[in-house]
């Protein structure tokens, strides 16, 4: 299976919900980065720890979860480019609307590195921040 293939096969896992296709497209030792080094809790290295707590995260304030558009994907050997837009409801009745580049390696049909690009500053607020009084 190409580059391509596989991103597109783990972001419709990812968009259905299907967190063990999606393990099985990774590498075990998968490198995962996302922007906003210390100016939010998941900035940087995302380890499979803290990986696992911003799921849980999004799983306890996005009730409906997060619905996922692939705009486009741009693959060239082992690289894939991926433009996303990520929107979600909070329980609170807040949006989350969010613009991501991932760029993401894939070795061996298995994705051994994903760097995500995204709105540090409204997935911090949304994400981390207070919950509205309903």
């Amino acid at each position: 299976m190409g580059t391509k293939e596989v991103v597109e096969q783990y972001f419709a896992a990812m968009n259905e919900g299907r967190a063990a296709d999606m393990e099985k497209l990774k590498a075990p030792h998968s490198a995962y980065w996302m922007s906003g080094e210390g100016s939010w809790p998941f900035g940087g290295d995302v380890s499979g720890e803290k990986f696992a707590q911003l799921w849980a995260l999004v799983q306890h304030r996005f009730v409906e979860g997060p619905a996922l558009v692939v705009q486009a994907i741009i693959a060239e050997g082992q690289r894939a480019a991926v433009h996303i837009q990520v929107r979600a409801l909070r329980q609170d009745g807040r949006v989350y609307d969010n613009q991501v580049v991932m760029l993401l390696t894939v070795v061996d049909g298995l994705i051994t590195e994903q760097r995500e690009f995204l709105d540090t500053i409204h997935v911090n607020e949304l994400f981390c921040g207070p919950l509205d009084e309903q």
